[in-house]
């Protein structure tokens, strides 16, 4: 079944310099504190967790039968992370124990069709995964991101309303070898990044 959503992918920035200095117990408390509250947001945002991938956290919207609602909950899905490492996680964190490295993340968000696949025969105890072009695109745009920022692809961005639209710049032509192409044309797909 293909089902159209927006995908997002949010990493945490430079979890592997911290495995060789923190340890395990400690790195453990970062990671598992990082992806709680990385998908209660989701959910609390209206979205729901596809998977963990190491550090990072992949979610997706529906929309409840709007492109546009998809869209505009993503974003605000990524900038309620951003608000939460920020204002929650950094905070406290750092009143547990000093040692402990403020936190940072890149958001990737992009929209399409995307393909369920059931990977067994048991539709209760199946893994579900979900494949297609804006899957990757978002894990793509997320490897574009600065630390704490968001960039989406132009399928997210042409469907967020035009006050939401002045919060990302274009930056296709700042990307250093970006060939992606746009999912109907030979067109090079563009990528906007919120105004730090």
């Amino acid at each position: 079944e293909q089902v159209e959503m927006a995908v997002i992918y949010v990493d945490l920035v430079g979890s592997t310099k911290m495995s060789l200095r923190l340890p395990p117990e400690k790195l453990s408390v970062v990671i598992s504190s990082f992806v709680q509250e990385m998908s209660y947001v989701v959910s609390q945002c209206g979205g729901f967790v596809l998977k963990f991938s190491g550090d990072a956290v992949i979610g997706y919207f529906v929309g409840k039968g709007s492109s546009l609602q998809a869209a505009d909950d993503a974003v605000g899905c990524a900038e309620s992370m951003l608000m939460v490492v920020r204002d929650g996680i950094n905070k406290i964190l750092s009143k547990e124990d000093a040692e402990l490295p403020e936190l940072e993340i890149k958001i990737g968000i992009d929209f399409g069709a995307n393909t369920v696949v059931q990977y067994g025969s048991d539709e209760k105890n199946s893994l579900v995964d979900l494949i297609g072009p804006s899957m990757n695109m978002a894990a793509k745009t997320q490897g574009l991101a600065q630390a704490n920022q968001i960039v989406v692809g132009k399928d997210v961005f042409d469907r967020l309303h035009p006050n939401a639209q002045e919060v990302f710049v274009d930056i296709t032509k700042n990307v250093k070898d970006w060939t992606y192409t746009s999912k109907d044309s030979d067109d090079i797909y563009h990528v906007f990044a919120d105004k730090k």
